[in-house]
């Protein structure tokens, strides 16, 4: 539909129909005002939440390389070792997609 538009010549005759015009741009102003306020809300939580995501990943990385097998016998079984290596690279894999995450976090702030 549209707002109504407000022309300066019409100021000057402060008519009903103008002072209804605008209200509506009034109106309009403040839900616009009330919609960016809580876009800003919503991406500062987002943001938080990002940073939490982040430092989750971050323990959880460490925590897959960190991983050990307590083995029977004095070696480990290939099965232990394609494992534990698998579990490292996953780790590794992790960390990369983090650090470009943080890297656009970045670019975006």
């Amino acid at each position: 539909m549209g707002l109504p538009t407000l022309e300066f010549s019409d100021s000057y005759l402060d008519s009903p129909d103008f002072r209804e015009r605008l209200k509506c741009h009034e109106i309009e102003l403040e839900r616009t005002n009330k919609f960016i306020k809580e876009l800003i809300k919503d991406g500062s939580l987002l943001i938080g939440a990002l940073r939490n995501l982040s430092m989750a990943v971050q323990k959880f990385s460490q925590s897959l390389q960190d991983f050990q097998f307590e083995c029977i016998g004095d070696a480990e079984t290939d099965d232990e070792i394609n494992i534990a290596q698998s579990l490292k690279e996953f780790a590794r894999l992790l960390i990369a997609v983090e650090e470009e995450r943080r890297r656009l976090m970045n670019l975006q702030m």
